[in-house]
């Protein structure tokens, strides 16, 4: 199988598989259109070189970078391709040697055969990726799923970490059992511990009556402690007994039960930070994250924020404009996934019921004062503002140095006060202060 790899002038990279014969151009004829207005509207075609397997791999024994069954031929109209600094009108094309049309630049490559997904259990809520970072957490999770470790899940809030855990104990020999939830940043201090081990009738005022905790309800199944970092540490004492021995004593009982639990626990504060401060214990850790898994944060996974933001849309009955996907890949995301769903549903809800088509647009509130308010992060993980974006936020950051006043904002920015103004009015910046009250200038 063979693949085209186009990087349009825009700075998008497409993949796409290439079978036969193809027409590329900005035209309505062409197969493969070409987002570049300096390209020929249909002047360039690739055909397969004859008794050439196009739809198979490389033939063994050739090399598959040096070798290509295409040819590319440009009408006598369209100006002449750039291939290796020299200009053609038609050549054999080697396998991975970029072509050159007007600011457009592809090249013809083997197609390599992505790691397949493990399938999913159809009664459980799927993880979506379409990133190889994310087939190798499925995958590991998979095999951590069939051993009797207990599994610390590691990553960001929104990343899915209760999905995996689901997930977990559908893999696993304890399927037929219960699967426990328990989120241990939400429980109040008092009762802690009976949501973890249970009470007798009487251990308490108003325990009228006996309560199985949470290790007793996942007995022969699983227990998922998200946030287990946010555990009591007399609590994480008792949790590491019942580790090492199966025994639980309810509150007020004289006598313990014993269990038998598979633990998975997930926290967005990395564990061993916790154990360094002292606020987690250093045995119990090792006995919690016999496997760990590192769930990869979403804004090293562009691959999927396509994939979950199109599922997203199409749940709504609305699709995405090509450039406000790459507006959403171009986000941080530092709700990861949840964040990313809230964003498809706020931009559907406030583009009313006739918009099916959600454009660059309808995600502007990506870019927000409070988005703003520090010094941008350089890094791999930093958003990627467009110059649009990058003019609205200077110009928020001087109305605040300058308390509103805009005579002032305009001296800041070294622009006369009628170009300040036509800015504002381009970016819909209303009222002197209406949006930059919240705006922290770093």
């Amino acid at each position: 199988m063979w693949q085209i790899k186009i990087h349009d002038p825009s700075g998008e990279t497409r993949v796409l598989p290439i079978h036969g014969s193809a027409v590329l151009g900005r035209g309505d004829d062409a197969t493969i259109p070409l987002r570049d207005p300096l390209a020929p509207r249909a002047g360039l075609t690739l055909w397969a070189a004859p008794n050439s397997a196009v739809g198979a791999s490389p033939q063994r024994g050739r090399n598959p970078d040096t070798s290509c069954p295409f040819w590319l031929r440009v009408a006598q109209d369209s100006p002449p391709a750039v291939l290796g600094g020299l200009e053609v009108r038609e050549a054999q094309l080697p396998s991975g040697f970029p072509v050159v049309v007007g600011e457009t630049r592809f090249s013809i490559e083997p197609a390599r055969a992505a790691t397949p997904l493990p399938p999913q259990p159809a009664a459980v809520r799927p993880w979506l990726t379409a990133s190889e970072s994310g087939r190798q957490t499925l995958w590991m999770t998979k095999k951590a799923a069939a051993t009797p470790l207990s599994i610390y899940l590691a990553g960001e809030t929104g990343t899915g970490k209760e999905v995996l855990a689901h997930l977990i104990h559908a893999w696993s020999t304890r399927a037929s059992g219960a699967f426990v939830p328990l989120h241990c940043g939400a429980l109040p201090l008092s009762l802690a511990e009976s949501e973890l081990f249970g009470h007798v009738k009487g251990a308490f005022t108003g325990a009228d009556h006996h309560r199985a905790g949470a290790l007793m309800q996942a007995h022969n199944g699983t227990l998922f402690l998200d946030e287990v970092g946010d555990l009591p540490l007399d609590i994480q004492v008792k949790l590491l007994r019942f580790l090492e021995n199966g025994e639980i004593r309810p509150v007020g009982a004289d006598r313990p039960s014993r269990a038998d639990v598979r633990i998975i626990c997930a926290t967005h504060h990395p564990l061993l930070k916790l154990v360094e401060e002292g606020k987690f214990r250093r045995d119990l850790y090792y006995r919690l994250a016999s496997v760990t898994i590192e769930i990869p944060p979403l804004r090293e996974r562009p691959e999927d924020v396509e994939l979950l933001a199109r599922r997203f849309a199409s749940e709504l009955q609305r699709e995405l404009a090509p450039r406000a996907l790459l507006r959403l890949q171009a986000h941080s995301w530092p709700g990861n996934v949840r964040e990313l769903r809230h964003a498809i549903e706020r931009a559907s809800g406030l583009a009313g019921p006739f918009a099916p088509l959600l454009d660059e647009e309808a995600f502007s509130f990506l870019l927000t004062p409070d988005n703003i308010s520090r010094a941008p992060d350089l890094g791999m993980g930093a958003a990627v503002l467009t110059l649009k974006e990058m003019e609205r936020v200077m110009i928020l950051k001087a109305l605040k140095l300058a308390r509103g006043n805009r005579a002032t904002a305009a001296r800041i920015l070294g622009v006369a006060r009628s170009t300040l103004f036509e800015m504002l009015k381009r970016h819909g910046i209303v009222g002197p202060r209406a949006e930059v009250e919240s705006v922290q200038v770093s």
